[in-house]
This record gives C-alpha cells, structure tokens and sequence, in this order.
C-alpha cells in the first residue's frame, strides 16, 4: 500500500504542471480521475471513486493521479490533458457531462470511465446509480425513528443524481404513513454548491430550528457542515450518503446510504486492464449491490425489530422488481398502498 501511494504521489507534480497540447504526448500512467469541484476529502462522493481507484493500485499494480476542478470551466481542459497523459480516465460526477462528451471523441485509444450519467461512445463506459432504492430505506427509518414528526433534507444541488436521492427518500415517508399511518412532515433545502461546508450547516441549522430531528445530507462537502450542525444538538442524527459517515460522528449517525462508486470504478479499470472494457449506460442498484443503507454501530437501540422488518421486506421488494421512483414526476404516481400490501 505504501508503495502505491507513493507511485501515486509522485506522479501528481507532473499532471498539475502541465498544459493540454494539440498533440497528445505518451501517457505516463494507467489512470487519471478527474474530480469534481468538491474534491478529495469530501467523505463522499470524490472519496468513494478514489477509493476504487486506490483499490486498482493495490491489487493490479496500477499507477494513477487525480485532477481537481476549481470551477465547471476546468472539466475541459482537465479532461483533455488527463487523455493525453493516461490509459484510463475517470470523470467524476453528472455536471462533466457536457465536457465529457466533447472530449471523448477526440481521445478514441482512450478508455473513459463516467460516474453519474451517460455520455455515449464506444470509448465510453457510464454509471449510473439507483441512489433512490438506498435513498428509499432511509426514509423509511427516518420517518419510523423521528420522534418531532419532522424530517429534513439539504441538498448541495439541485441535479438528477442528487433529485433520485431525494425522491427515493420522501417515497420512504410515504411508505410509512402507508404502512403503519405515521405522518411525518418532511422539508428540504438546497444549497446551490458542493463545497460549501458553512452554508451547509446553516440551512442545516435552520431545518433543525423549524423542528426536524433527522436530516439527510445529500450535499458532497458541503455536507461535513450539516453534520457538524447535528452534532451540536442533542436529540438530533443525521443520515449520510455516498460512502458510511458514521466515524464523523458516532452516535449522531442514524444509517448512510451506500453509493458504491468504488466498486463501479475499480471492475472498470479492471476490466479496462484485462481487454475486457464494456462501453454503454449500465444503471445499478441494491440487487446489484451497489446501494443499500449501513448499520449504526453506536444507535442499535433505535433500530426496532418492526424497523427490521420493514427495511427487509422493501429490499425483498425491491429486488423482486419494484421500481421506487426518482423524480418528482414518478413520485407522484408511486403506488405506496400496492407496495405496502404486498408486504
């Protein structure tokens, strides 16, 4: 491992110092991620692909180096100097769809890995997440555990992978009241950035003033500050996402939302070394083991048996099929009464 990591690092000064020509030079390594403007250290998102990436060094003796985004007008230009310097690329998150897709062509001898959306292109192998299914558990734990009546949500942006989680989460809310006639009012807010800690903990603050003693965090780094906001109140937890939050606060945790982008990235870069690249859009999700909601190790208590069965029969339901929706649209025609008596 610490030989990896160090093939890794030392091939950083070399990417961060140099510009996109017009002619490609030799690639100096196997991978480059190209990450979004929330970066590494998010605990989330950025974290999870980086994770995978980490993962390929150790057990196929890759090397590879990452790229930061400062702003949207970065994705180009990093992008384009990542495929004249790697075998692989992984481009991290639904907002490089536009540049992906104008880069790619151009760089056909290199393999693009996409998380979070579809470029299409036969040098191209996208993820898609079915964050709604995870996102669906949550709400389900959330409205049976809130002892207010009152749930919240901060999202960092208002985007269709971060909208799934959202939707899949409320369609939980839902699946309570249906179930066991538990109302729970539900509020969200939107904080228009990924890496904005401090706004983060403020709107987090705000849902907290009006009453809500669970909030979802669905926000990349701008996250770490709702979870800070939480850990300062007592009675109050917080539901994480992407990657398992519970050591930021333990005890304050109530589940994380698995997103498995590290699974996703490293059987890419595998497949990618081995010949065996697979282009096209592929969606994955809890039957594919790519989503699901974690244990919390220091609030077992408030995991009631009836909680259990709960969550076991909507993941039953899951993967015998049910299509828990994503979007606003498909949450208004989402059947809870039909899910609920089949279980």
């Amino acid at each position: 491992m610490k030989s990896a990591l160090l093939k890794t690092l030392l091939l950083i000064p070399i990417l961060c110092f140099c510009t996109p020509t017009d002619e490609a030079p030799e690639a100096v390594t196997d991978d480059i991620m190209v990450l979004d403007m929330a970066g590494l250290g998010d605990k989330g998102f950025n974290d999870a692909g980086w994770k995978g990436v980490q993962r390929a060094i150790d057990e196929l003796g890759i090397s590879a180096t990452y790229l930061q985004s400062s702003e949207q007008s970065d994705y180009i230009s990093n992008l384009t100097l990542a495929s004249q310097r790697a075998e692989i690329v992984v481009a991290m998150g639904f907002l490089m769809v536009d540049a992906l897709g104008k880069v790619a062509p151009l760089h056909p001898d290199t393999k693009f890995i996409f998380v979070d959306g579809e470029v299409k292109g036969e040098n191209v192998a996208s993820f898609d997440f079915k964050a709604q299914e995870g996102a669906f558990l949550a709400g389900i734990l959330a409205a049976m555990t809130t002892k207010a009546l009152k749930v919240g949500c901060v999202m960092g942006m208002d985007i269709p992978p971060v909208r799934a989680y959202e939707v899949g989460f409320r369609a939980g809310i839902l699946a309570v009241k249906a179930s066991v006639g538990k109302s729970v009012k539900y509020h969200v807010a939107t904080i228009g950035d990924f890496n904005n800690p401090a706004r983060g903990k403020s709107l987090a603050q705000g849902l907290i003033g009006q009453g809500c003693d669970i909030v979802l965090q669905l926000a990349g780094n701008s996250g770490l500050g709702v979870i800070e906001a939480v850990k300062e109140m007592e009675g109050v937890y917080v539901i994480g996402a992407d990657m398992d939050q519970d050591d930021l606060a333990p005890g304050k945790v109530l589940a994380s939302i698995l997103k498995r982008i590290d699974v996703a990235v490293y059987g890419a870069i595998r497949d990618a070394k081995s010949n065996r690249f697979k282009q096209g859009h592929q969606w994955i999700g809890i039957k594919e083991g790519a989503t699901d909601l974690t244990d919390s190790p220091h609030l077992k208590d408030l995991r009631t048996v009836s909680i259990e069965k709960m969550l076991t029969s909507a993941r039953n339901w899951i993967r015998a099929g049910g299509n828990v929706p994503a979007s606003a649209k498909a949450l208004n025609r989402f059947s809870v009464e039909q899910i609920v008596s089949a279980w």
